[in-house]
């Protein structure tokens, strides 16, 4: 299993271009708007469906709902989400973004195009079409062995 990640595997691979993206968005949004790469989706999420719950959150984006309390926490701090109490239901607090998150989500989809344009530099339309369909495929073989399927309604924006 070790020489998994010694050698030139897909996963490998994969692994260090999604840490290099990682690092390529984190640069570009902590320092320029103090937005964390983790809550990105949340923002896109969040303005296509504002007034989601922290448990709808935590389940279209895939993690524990600990882990969104934490993130939405910080993101409220930072002015970018505000949460309402649910009128029917009071124990449950919708989320929405702010005029300032809405304000930000085009300046990050600039630096997302960006980072998608510069990982597939040189690539022809016939070349991305192949490498969609390719990793389409890997997700469904992930997703048909994985039991709960968290991220697979999530398009983002």
């Amino acid at each position: 299993m070790d020489e998994i990640f010694e050698r030139d595997t897909v996963l490998m691979n994969l692994n260090t271009i999604q840490r290099l993206v990682y690092k390529y968005v984190h640069e570009r949004t902590l320092r320029g708007f103090n937005v964390h790469p983790g809550q990105i989706p949340i923002l896109f999420l969040l303005k296509r469906n504002p007034g989601l719950s922290q448990k709808e959150i935590a389940k279209i984006i895939g993690v524990e709902p600990g882990t969104i309390a934490i993130m939405l926490r910080r993101m409220e701090k930072a002015g970018f989400v505000y949460r309402v109490q649910d009128e029917k239901d009071r124990r449950i607090s919708r989320v929405y973004p702010t005029e300032k998150a809405n304000a930000l989500i085009q300046r990050l989809r600039n630096i997302l195009f960006d980072v998608e344009k510069l990982v597939l530099t040189d690539f022809t339309e016939s070349d991305k079409n192949i490498l969609r369909t390719l990793l389409n495929r890997m997700k469904s073989n992930l997703l048909s062995r994985v039991q709960d399927k968290p991220c697979s309604s999530y398009k983002g924006e």
